[in-house]
């Protein structure tokens, strides 16, 4: 025991008595937490949206935008705005897709969004059937950092995302917006929107059965024209004695035309005549009345010579008959024709009637003053000027509506005559192509009549799909989730479009929050710091201990522990140094700094004692090694990525690391205890100090003159310490 403090003390005299190993050991002491600081602060906070604001993306949009409706929509432009108001990125917005390319190829920009031209039309062509998915091209470099591809993706994945949930959300915010439309709608007109579709599968049923009765229809009309059919089959062979007997009937009948149009046009003629005849009489009668009347009055003649003209005035008036031939006449003439002529007929009657009234009256009365002889003359004129008028309104009507239809009656019946004569002579009696002719109509309505039965099938089937349809629809109404539907669609659509642009909104629940990337990454860049500095101190300090005439009988143990607790003393200040570093320089986070500090200076004291015995038993061999183990620690402790990601090779190294054992502590500290882990990880590093220690004092013997002879080469080439 005194050898190892007579090493110590020897070791601190000639250190504080040169002020070059002074000054060498402040060095070693300060060196290992500037490596610390130095990373801690570069990684402060590289994620957050101050750092990532610096990384410059351009953004260039292309789109030329589609019209829906008459209204021109954009998305392009709305994607530009959306990221114009996004700072969590340096977005570069660019004139031109060449601009940005052209800084991304030269390193200007580390990422370009590109928006086609085609974007707006892709994205709305589901509306025309077309379901194609817009893409924004995303151009990047990964040559100018290793680590910039992976944030500037994260924006990549941000924009995806904003893109999408602005569609979905404009979307169902018209529907919605549809929604509250159609309830506005049943509020004022009553009708709800399930009852308008009721409505119109109804109308949709009713035309079906209207389908459905014409099919019948038609079915029923082929089948009795099947029928018509088969029975003009049956006769044709009589058409031959049928045809030459219409041939005779025909000429037969137009001879009697012939002979009845001549009756015809003469009655007509006569009739004309006979009422020309009544209107001269008429003017004779007129003045032969006044004449006599004047005879009366001067009394040359009695009163009873005017009887003679009451029976010529009843003549005429027998000798119209109208009647018999408006009768005659049949459709020809129509019935209000018939009627006017009727009633001018009977008007002529009655006035024939009151002339003769008149003169009889005059003949039977006997004197007559000299006035009653004026008045009676005067009554007497005007009633033959009103059977003169009536006979000739009554002759102009027949003339003009009742004579023209007449002739033309008689003119269509000989031409419809000699057509048919025509159409018979025409008939050479062979109907055999006529008979095949049938068969085929026959044939062709039998397979439309089949097709036809078809379609009523395929249609009443329809209509009783469309039947429980109605049904359902019916029981719809009553359903309370159709209700439930009805009432959200009825709600704010800024509301519900947000909702279904984003239905799961995750809440974070953070176990062990860290305050920010700098203070998660403590534990690592501190631990590799306390290693640096293990090993920098047995690059410069000697682990050997030379011989000196104060020092007899030095055993091997005396002289590892004695020169070892130098280099313990001076982990210790690089740990100290380190540590106090990280709470009052960086300001990391700790839930608890004591027990950060212990950790820290317990694997200071792992660490200076694995180097140390590494170096003692292997020398410079020793040194390599403790580099080659920190470079596995540093890719496979898991203080940079998750070990899950790693390799498998450092996966199976893993638990074998000291670094391990130590972030494990140390995370511990910087963001909570849970149980045990920080004892238990302290604890494996316990087995580090034990194994160093079998190395420093067991396995270091057989080695001396192993590492003796190295040293003598070394020494060999002049040029190697």
């Amino acid at each position: 025991m005194k050898n190892i403090l007579k090493i110590f003390l020897l070791d601190v005299k000639r250190i504080s008595s040169n002020v070059v190993a002074l000054v060498f050991i402040m060095g070693l002491s300060v060196l290992p937490s500037l490596y610390a600081w130095f990373n801690i602060l570069s990684n402060w906070d590289p994620y957050g949206p101050d750092a990532t604001s610096r990384m410059q993306i351009a953004v260039c949009s292309d789109d030329m935008g589609a019209e829906i409706e008459s209204v021109k929509v954009n998305i392009g432009d709305s994607v530009v705005e959306g990221l114009k108001a996004n700072t969590t990125i340096g977005w570069v917005f660019t004139d031109t897709t060449e601009e940005a390319l052209a800084g991304v190829n030269d390193g200007e920009y580390y990422a370009a969004l590109i928006i086609p031209e085609t974007f707006t039309k892709d994205m709305m062509g589901f509306l025309n059937g077309d379901v194609t998915h817009g893409e924004i091209d995303y151009y990047e470099n990964e040559k100018k950092n290793a680590i910039a591809p992976k944030i500037t993706a994260k924006a990549q994945q941000a924009v995806k995302e904003q893109v999408n949930a602005t569609f979905v959300s404009t979307l169902t915010e018209s529907m919605v917006e549809f929604g509250n439309v159609m309830s506005a709608s049943e509020e004022q007109t009553g009708v709800s929107l399930l009852d308008a579709l009721l409505e119109q599968l109804n109308e949709l049923n009713r035309e079906l059965s209207i389908y459905i009765t014409m099919l019948d229809s038609f079915i029923n009309i082929i089948n009795s024209a099947s029928s018509l059919l088969n029975t003009t089959q049956v006769m044709l062979p009589n058409l031959d004695s049928v045809v030459d007997n219409g041939q005779s009937t025909v000429n037969t009948l137009e001879g009697a035309l012939i002979a009845a149009d001549g009756s015809a046009r003469a009655a007509a003629r006569l009739l004309t005549v006979s009422m020309d005849t009544i209107d001269q009489s008429l003017t004779s009668l007129s003045g032969a009345v006044s004449s006599h009347l004047s005879m009366i009055k001067s009394g040359i003649q009695g009163p009873e010579t005017i009887a003679q003209y009451a029976t010529i005035a009843e003549g005429l008036q027998h000798s119209i008959d109208i009647n018999s031939t408006l009768s005659s006449l049949g459709g020809v003439v129509s019935d209000d024709v018939k009627k006017r002529i009727t009633d001018e007929y009977n008007y002529v009657e009655n006035t024939f009637a009151t002339l003769t009234s008149d003169l009889k009256a005059i003949a039977t009365t006997g004197a007559k003053t000299e006035q009653d002889i004026v008045n009676l003359s005067i009554k007497i004129q005007g009633e033959i000027d009103n059977c003169r008028a009536a006979v000739k309104a009554l002759r102009d009507d027949y003339t003009y509506n009742v004579q023209p239809r007449i002739d033309t009656m008689m003119d269509d019946m000989r031409v419809s005559m000699i057509g048919a004569a025509d159409v018979l002579n025409s008939i050479d009696g062979n109907f055999s192509d006529v008979a095949v002719v049938l068969q085929q109509y026959k044939d062709t309505m039998e397979d439309g009549n089949g097709s036809l039965q078809d379609s009523r099938n395929m249609a009443v089937d329809m209509k009783n799909k469309l039947d429980e349809y109605i049904k359902h629809i019916l029981s719809l109404s009553t359903d309370e989730q159709y209700q439930e539907i009805m009432d959200m669609l009825r709600t704010d659509p800024n509301l519900i479009g947000s909702f279904i642009s984003s239905p799961v909104s995750i809440e974070t629940v953070e176990v062990y929050p860290i305050e920010n990337y700098g203070s998660a990454m403590a534990p690592f860049y501190t631990i590799l710091a306390i290693w640096v500095g293990a090993l920098i101190l047995v690059a410069i300090m000697h682990v050997k201990v030379e011989p000196d005439e104060k020092l007899k009988n030095v055993k091997h143990y005396q002289a590892y522990f004695g020169r070892y607790l130098m280099f313990y003393i001076v982990g210790q200040l690089q740990t100290l140094l380190i540590v106090l570093g990280d709470f009052f320089f960086i300001g990391i986070q700790c839930k608890s700094p004591f027990l950060f500090w212990f950790a820290c200076s317990f694997i200071s004291f792992v660490f200076t004692l694995m180097m140390y015995s590494l170096t003692v038993a292997f020398g410079n061999v020793g040194e390599a090694i403790a580099v080659v183990i920190m470079v596995l620690q540093v890719a496979g402790a898991g203080g940079t990525f998750p070990i899950e990601v790693l390799p498998e090779v450092y996966q199976k190294l893993y638990i074998f690391l000291p670094f391990t054992h130590g972030l494990k502590a140390m995370k511990e500290c910087v963001a909570g205890m849970y149980g045990m882990d920080y004892w238990i990880s302290l604890l494996w590093l316990s087995v580090f100090a034990g194994v160093s220690l079998l190395i420093g004092l067991v396995l270091a013997i057989p080695c001396r003159r192993l590492n003796e002879k190295i040293e003598e080469s070394k020494a060999k080439t002049g040029i190697m310490l």
